[in-house]
């Protein structure tokens, strides 16, 4: 009964990946897919394990039928992963292209789910409760194998393609982790039990799939895919700018600021937070010019001329470009950003 365990351990590794990235790296598209993809794939791992352990032959066909339906759309995003990945989004843009992917498992599921044409018979073996498949499990073999084979044709045509090194390496390390349990897993899953009429092996599924994610995750951690995000470069550039950053809300109380700005001001963060920007012009009337022009006409300024003081009551001459925060979906308005330049000599 060991085995099982296995199973569920490698399901919580899947779960751990998909968290992983999910939580870290939503604003990525990629990302955001891989996350989609290991937490199906742990959905379907997880429920494997279950039925492995399940106190009843019955109550093992009925949650089979779940996780084997969540298997066959497992391949399917595999295959669209590999669409996205290599960047063949143009034909992920035609009207059939979901279609063509998602009918398939679709059809596959319907039969796991609706009838008892996939599976010919359930056994307590050493291992746990197994499936023995019948003729018609030949569909859902075809359809694993379809599918993987095309998303590792995408990535194979991708890593002798493309210029980059770094995406060559990713999609290599992506392709070996994933022919390797693919090969196993259609062999000795489903091949060798449709010849056989049972399972000489016992199934590798969810250590299969636990491989292909670790393989993903890996190349795709080692070379950084995620970690160049927008987010990062906005942080990065706003803390390498050679110009003090400041951001308030629409009342002028400031919200936030860069390294360079409390250098600017000669002083630390917590002393600027709270604050109205208005208290570090000199001359109230100057601010209030410029945030009319801001705020009230929704106007981009650059180059705005006024004296503005630190903490400590020193004048700081200075130049300030001002413009709206905006949310981009909707268009809200956020805030106000200014970047100040100090122009003494």
């Amino acid at each position: 009964m060991f085995f099982a365990y296995f199973e569920l351990a490698a399901s919580l590794f899947i779960l751990l990946m998909a968290f992983q990235i999910w939580t870290r790296h939503y604003e990525n598209k990629l990302a955001r897919f891989f996350g989609l993809f290991a937490l199906v794939a742990f959905l379907a791992a997880i429920l494997t394990y279950s039925y492995r352990i399940a106190f009843t032959l019955d109550l093992a066909r009925d949650i089979n039928r779940i996780s084997a339906s969540l298997w066959a759309f497992v391949f399917a995003m595999y295959a669209h992963f590999a669409l996205l990945f290599t960047k063949n989004e143009s034909f992920l843009k035609r009207r059939l292209a979901y279609f063509l992917l998602y009918l398939p498992p679709a059809l596959v599921s319907a039969l796991f789910i609706f009838t008892n044409l996939m599976y010919q018979r359930y056994e307590i073996q050493a291992i746990g409760i197994v499936s023995q498949p019948a003729p018609l499990y030949s569909l859902f073999m075809l359809e694993t194998f379809g599918f993987c084979l095309w998303g590792i044709i995408l990535l194979f045509s991708f890593a002798r393609r493309t210029q980059q090194k770094t995406e060559k390496s990713q999609a290599v390390l992506i392709l070996i982790g994933s022919l390797i349990p693919v090969t196993v897993g259609v062999v000795g899953d489903q091949l060798f039990p449709l010849i056989f009429g049972a399972r000489i092996t016992p199934p590798t599924v969810v250590f299969d799939i636990a491989l292909m994610n670790f393989f993903i995750y890996l190349a795709m951690r080692r070379y950084s895919l995620f970690a160049i995000s927008p987010a990062l470069a906005a942080e990065t550039i706003i803390e390498t700018m050679p110009d003090s950053l400041l951001v308030t809300d629409l009342e002028g109380h400031i919200l936030f600021l860069n390294e360079d700005a409390c250098k600017f001001f000669h002083c630390p963060a917590e002393e600027v937070v709270g604050r109205n920007i208005a208290d570090l012009f000199k001359e109230r009337g100057k601010f209030d010019k410029l945030y009319g022009e801001v705020a009230d006409k929704k106007l981009v300024i650059e180059r705005f001329q006024a004296d503005l003081i630190d903490p400590r009551g020193e004048k700081i001459p200075s130049l300030i470009n001002a413009r709206l925060l905006r949310e981009k979906v909707i268009g809200e308005t956020l805030g106000i950003v200014f970047v100040v330049r100090d122009i003494r000599g």
